[in-house]
Parts: structure tokens; C-alpha cells; sequence
């Protein structure tokens, strides 16, 4: 505990030694409006929580081929891939669990059903718009899952646009890889619309340190938004999203042969017992999202209120030797209702207030092929409210608070307060947030494994933690160079956890707290007209209840990407690095498991691209640029080297 309390220190000190620098005469130029942070869209410059935006236009500028590429970049974040791409893929937030992250996608939850985390493996960048990584507890706002934070993407759209406009994209590369895409999107009077559709396929490589197997993947992803303006006043909005994956795979070696007089089962091979190797696994994956809903704006558009259907149904299908070994899925139905209203009074020289409140109703059904004709159901009844005070002092100050009754577990409240202050004489924006974080069980853990029913337990509550962060934002050299440093910490209670009765599983709440603390640094420095660098760094701190380090959470991460333009703006170069200190997993072995130590590993890519004319541009992009041998998760050989090039094309540009 002394050696937590003296790490806590060592961060507030670098906190203040880097915002006690020379200051400029330029407050930050972060995107102007953030939509998922509060409960209606804010300036940036009010938003009192950790946020990073990332734009689409700019991602695809520099060919990054995926959401979670992009996510590497981001502070806080620390991202594990099973594998080749399409692999499943987790993302720990601020040291958290990877089922703590809420993830939308056009305002539908997208996490999976079964275990409530969300498989980042690929999600392609051709149809975003925008990615809004909001960082520390949101559940005030968003309920279950919003424990460490929050992803919410949104998608393109046609509105407002004044003719037709279409990119497309094919690429072909290394490991058998070909991929491509396209986006049409246009405006007819008050109709709007946009449609995307990207694929992939890949041969991939041995993710087995054994054999000579290839692991490859498949996917597909279509996107619809269309959109109608009755009025100023009114409109209607609806968005559909499919996708299907089909990932190859390798099994870890579990083999055993039981023994009845010891009741034990040492393992076949004790050579490969625990590591993956060769084998004939494939595991499909299909998806559907969708939402309609209304918003109404009256009194000016002082008075906004919005109502939604949404629907999130999801297939999981895993094969063994050709062989279906499991099927699971069921879907997410939800309904919710929000209402905001905006007031201005002259009380303290002229101050905004915005009130808000919703409600909604989400009902869960979810199935196994080992239980047919058994679903068992979830359902959550959730009302919130939230107040924001901007004052005519630079000050914005928030707070939201949320009940859920849940079914069939504990009901549970969460909270959150923020607060945004400006000082426009030195070019600084402090931020800071403190709130309550809950995820919910998920239907395994309520209902026992390895079949359902065989130890249910209904009085599990949610897990939750407070957590709390505070930071800087500061512009130097007339916005040349900006900054961001945050501090975070937050204490995890209730952790859920599996206990052995016999051969089959009970979850319970575990005892004691778990302390996860840190500093995240973002900083974009523009050097030049045509050069620039963005870089992040972040330092956790993730201890267990026992005072043992959390596996799969670097003490050191961070990114680094720096892009020149040509003379005559039509060329473009990045190359960029992606670190992650020395972190430790899991080593499965007979007759006990052991914690296996995995070295620090630093990944270089680079992307290069020429306008080959005001319509077509030719691109080259690298990953793995320096060949380097790793491994994210224990026995899972990372991606070699590999080269990809292609054409992309726009019409209806100017």
C-alpha cells in the first residue's frame, strides 16, 4: 500500500511539472463538438471528462485499415490480438477489464451477449465518420458496461450535402490478403443517405509456434443511414449495420487423460499442455445492429427530445474438424426516451443551464446449441438525469445520476460529476471527473457453467468502482504544439469470479478492492506546414485485490506517428511506432498455472500515398516494418512482416 501511495504521488508530481510549463497565447483546437461525453452534444472546450476524437477523413488519410490500429494510438488503451488479422481482439481501458468498455456504434451497444465485451478484431474505417473515446466511469450516463469508459462511433452520413459522393477502395497484399470497399452518399431535398459495403479475405499465417497451418479470415460489413428532415423541426433516422466474420484458428492443448484413482487429469503431451498449436478450428461470427428513431426540436430548438428503437442480434458459431462444436447467440432489444431543455439566465452575469433526462428499456434473450429451446432473458428498466451550469466564468460544471432495476439481479445507481474550466489568458483547460462505474453479470456468470442452471446464483450484483481523474489540456506556439495530461484513479469492488464446486462453476462477488491509477499524455505538435507528430504515453498501475499485478496491462505504453506532405500537397508519408512494456499473462501448465512474463515489445508501420490525379490516389502501407518476433497474449505468435497497395478513388469532390 505504501509503494501504491508513493507511485500515486510520482504521477500528481509529473502532472504538475508538465502543465507548470511556458504557456502560450491559443487555447486547444480540438474538434468543436462532442456528442457522447454528456448527455447532449457539448463544445469540447465544456467537456469535463478525458476525451479523444479521432476523424475517419484523417484515418483513411493515412491508410489505417481498422478500428483497433487506430485505437493503438489512443492513451489508455492496451490492445491484445489472439492473432492474423480478424483474431479476436480485446481492449483494456485505464487498466480495466475488456468487458468494462461500453462500445456504440451509431448509439446502439454493440457488446457481445455472452461475456458483455466487445471483439475489436475488424472493424473497418471506411464508413466512420468520427471515433469518441471518453475515458473514466460513465455509467451516470450510460449505465452497464460504461465502467472504464466508453467507444462511440458514428457512422457517415449523406446529410447536408449538395450532390452525390462516392470513395471506393481495393488493396491487395502479403499473406494472401485483398480487401476493398466503398461509400455513396447524397442529399435530395430533405432525404439524405449514405451506403457502405468493405470486405476482406486473407491467408493469414501459423499463429502456432507448431506446424505449418495457416490461420486466415474472411469478413464482410454493409452499412445503411438514411435520413429524413420533416421540418426544422422534426426528423426520422434510421441505420442498419450487418457483418459477418469467419476466423481460422489454432487450440490451445488441453488434452488429458483422467485418472479415477487420483481424480486427477495430467496431460497427454506435457510438452504442448497449455500452448496452441496446430488444428482445424474456424469460428463465425454474425451481427446485426439497427436503430429508428425521432427527434423533435421545439421552443427554438430549446426544447429537444428524442425517442429510438434499437436492436442488436448476434450469432456465434465455432466449428472443430469441419465439426459445429457450439453455437451461442440471442439479442439486445432496446427502447429509450430522452428529453432536454436549455434555459438562460442573467443570475451571475449570464449563465446556461441544460436539463435532461431518459429513460429506457433493454430486454436481453440468449441461447446456447447445448440448451435448444432454452433462452434465458435479462431485462433492465433505466431512468437518468443530468444538469450542466456553464458559467460566463469559462466554468462548466455536470453532474448525472442514473437508476437501473434489473432482472434477475440487483438494482444498483451510478453517478457522475465533471467539470471543465478554461483559462483563455494562458491557454489552458483543466478537466476533471469523478463518477461510479458498474458491469453488469453477464449470463454465464448468473447462471453457472459449464451448462446453464447447473449453479445459478441471482444475487450477484454488478461489479463497480469509483473512479476519478484530472487533467490539462494546453496549447503552446499559437497552437503549434498541444497537450494533454491527465491523472486517473479508481477503486474496483465486487469483482466477479469463478469458484470450482466440483467440475462445474459458481460465480460469486469477490472480497477487497483492486486499485488501477495512472497518467495518460497526448500531445500533437504541428512542426511545420507540411510535418507533424502525435504521440501518447501512458503509465498504469493495475494491482489485484492481493496486491498482484493485473495480467495483459503494460506499466508502460505508448504511440508515435509522425506524417510529412509533399512540396506540392499531393504525396503523403507516416510512419509511426507502437510500444508496450513488459507485461505478464497467464502460462497454463500441470498441475498449476503460473504467471509467464512477456517482454517489451516495439511494432513500426508506415504508409505512403500520391495523388496520382485530383480523383485516384495510389497507396503503399506496412506493418510489422521491422519484422519483429512477438507475442500480445501468452503462445499466440503476433503478425510478421507484411506489405499491402492499392487505389483509392473519389468522385463528386470538389
Amino acid at each position: 500500500m505504501r509503494r501504491s501511495h508513493m507511485r500515486s504521488r510520482t504521477a500528481l508530481a509529473l502532472l504538475l511539472t508538465l502543465s507548470a510549463s511556458p504557456l502560450a497565447a491559443q487555447v486547444i483546437d480540438l474538434p468543436q463538438v462532442v456528442i457522447s461525453a454528456n448527455q447532449f452534444p457539448m463544445a469540447s472546450d465544456r467537456v469535463g471528462s478525458a476525451v479523444t476524437v479521432l476523424l475517419g477523413n484523417e484515418l483513411r488519410e493515412k491508410n489505417v485499415p481498422s478500428l483497433e490500429a487506430a485505437l493503438r494510438t489512443v492513451p489508455g488503451m492496451s490492445v491484445n490480438r489472439t492473432g492474423s488479422r480478424g483474431s479476436v481482439t480485446e481492449i483494456r481501458m485505464r487498466g480495466a477489464e475488456n468487458n468494462h468498455l461500453l462500445v456504440l456504434i451509431d448509439g446502439i451497444e454493440v457488446n457481445a451477449l455472452a461475456n458483455l465485451a466487445f471483439d475489436f478484431a475488424d472493424v473497418p474505417i471506411d464508413d466512420i465518420e468520427r471515433i469518441e473515446v471518453i475515458r473514466g466511469p460513465q455509467s451516470g450516463i450510460y449505465g452497464s458496461n460504461a465502467h472504464a469508459g466508453v467507444i462511440s462511433i458514428v457512422t457517415r452520413t449523406g446529410k447536408g450535402l449538395k450532390g452525390a459522393k462516392f470513395n471506393g477502395r481495393v488493396e491487395g497484399g502479403m499473406l494472401g490478403t485483398y480487401s476493398g470497399g466503398f461509400n455513396l452518399r447524397d442529399a435530395v431535398g430533405p432525404v439524405y443517405g449514405s451506403v457502405t459495403a468493405t470486405g476482406y479475405g486473407s491467408d493469414g499465417y501459423n499463429i502456432s509456434h507448431f506446424g505449418s497451418e495457416r490461420d486466415g479470415s474472411r469478413a464482410f460489413t454493409g452499412t445503411a443511414k438514411f435520413g429524413v428532415d420533416f421540418s426544422e423541426y422534426l426528423n426520422v433516422e434510421g441505420v442498419v449495420r450487418y457483418g459477418r466474420r469467419s476466423v481460422d484458428g489454432d487450440p490451445q492443448d488441453f488434452d488429458c487423460t483422467f485418472d479415477p484413482i487420483s481424480s486427477t487429469c495430467p496431460p497427454t503431451n506435457p510438452a504442448t499442455y497449455g500452448l496452441v498449436i496446430d488444428g482445424n478450428e474456424r469460428t463465425d461470427h454474425e451481427g446485426l445492429a439497427a436503430r429508428i428513431g425521432a427527434t423533435l426540436k421545439l421552443w427554438d430548438g430549446r426544447w429537444i427530445q428524442t425517442a429510438n428503437a434499437k436492436l442488436f442480434d448476434e450469432t456465434l458459431t465455432q466449428f472443430s474438424n469441419g465439426a459445429q462444436s457450439s453455437q451461442l447467440g440471442g439479442t439486445r432489444e432496446t427502447f429509450d426516451y430522452k428529453s432536454t431543455t436549455i434555459l438562460d439566465t442573467n443570475l451571475a452575469g449570464g449563465e446556461r443551464h441544460t436539463f435532461t433526462v431518459a429513460a429506457d428499456h433493454r430486454r436481453e434473450t440468449y441461447g446456447a446449441s447445448f440448451l435448444p429451446g432454452v433462452d434465458f432473458e435479462k431485462k433492465r428498466l433505466g431512468l437518468a438525469a443530468e444538469y450542466v451550469l456553464d458559467l460566463p466564468t469559462h466554468t462548466t460544471i455536470s453532474g448525472a445520476v442514473r437508476h437501473d432495476w434489473n432482472d434477475p439481479f440487483e438494482n444498483v445507481t451510478t453517478w457522475r460529476l465533471a467539470l471543465s474550466q478554461r483559462l483563455p489568458a494562458t491557454a489552458s483547460r483543466i478537466h476533471a471527473s469523478i463518477g461510479k462505474g458498474i458491469t453488469d453479470p453477464d449470463h454465464t456468470e448468473i447462471l453457472g457453467f459449464p451448462a446453464f442452471f447447473i449453479l445459478p446464483n441471482s444475487n450477484l450484483k454488478p461489479e463497480s468502482s469509483i473512479g476519478w481523474d484530472v487533467g490539462l489540456e494546453q496549447s503552446f506556439w499559437n497552437g503549434r504544439l498541444i497537450t494533454d495530461v491527465t491523472y486517473f484513479s479508481t477503486a474496483f469492488t465486487d469483482k466477479i469470479q469463478a469458484s470450482f464446486v466440483g467440475f462445474n462453476t459458481l460465480f460469486v462477488n469477490a472480497p477487497g478492492t483492486s486499485h488501477r491509477q495512472g497518467v495518460e499524455v497526448a500531445a500533437t505538435w504541428n512542426v511545420t506546414d507540411r510535418f507533424s507528430i502525435i504521440t501518447s504515453y501512458t503509465y498504469t498501475h493495475a494491482r489485484t485485490a492481493l496486491n498482484v499485478a493485473e495480467i495483459r496491462r503494460p506499466a508502460h505504453s505508448g504511440s508515435i506517428e509522425a506524417t510529412l506532405h509533399s512540396v506540392d500537397g499531393r504525396g503523403r508519408a507516416t510512419i509511426g511506432a507502437d510500444y508496450n512494456g513488459t507485461r505478464t499473462d497467464t502460462r497454463f501448465a500441470y498441475p498449476a498455472n503460473f504467471v509467464a512474463r512477456m517482454p517489451a515489445t516495439t511494432i513500426a508501420w508506415a504508409s505512403l500515398s500520391y495523388d496520382v490525379t485530383d480523383r485516384a490516389t495510389a497507396f503503399v502501407r506496412v506493418e510489422n516494418l521491422l519484422d519483429h518476433r512477438y507475442e500480445e497474449l501468452f503462445s499466440f505468435r503476433a503478425q510478421p512482416f507484411a506489405a499491402y497497395g492499392g487505389l483509392k478513388v473519389k468522385l463528386g469532390e470538389k
